[in-house]
């Protein structure tokens, strides 16, 4: 029987990774997105835990779109907008649904 090695998160030990390098990254984006949805808490108090964790998330997991972005690219926002306006669409109307 032949032996794999596995990486657990620090951060998320239900995720399994086969590589360190995969887990360490992961759990620098969590890392990450704890810090910011704790900023946009902080900064905006009426969003709650539940939307600003979701900022977070999001932001950390499209830090590499974020970053271009602010060093002088806006324009990525804009095209990652219009490549994903239907998955956003389609979100938008789930809530309003779910919301009636």
């Amino acid at each position: 029987m032949a032996v794999k090695a596995c990486y657990m998160s620090d951060r998320d030990e239900s995720r399994l990774f086969t590589s360190k390098k995969d887990a360490d990254a992961y759990d620098r984006m969590l890392e990450l997105a704890e810090n910011i949805s704790a900023i946009m808490e902080h900064r905006f108090p009426a969003l709650g835990e539940k939307v600003s964790e979701e900022i977070g998330l999001f932001i950390a997991g499209e830090q590499d779109l974020f970053a271009k972005a602010i060093k002088g690219r806006p324009d990525v926002l804009g095209e990652w907008l219009a490549e994903n306006q239907d998955n956003v669409a389609e979100l938008s109307g789930r809530k309003k649904a779910g919301n009636e």
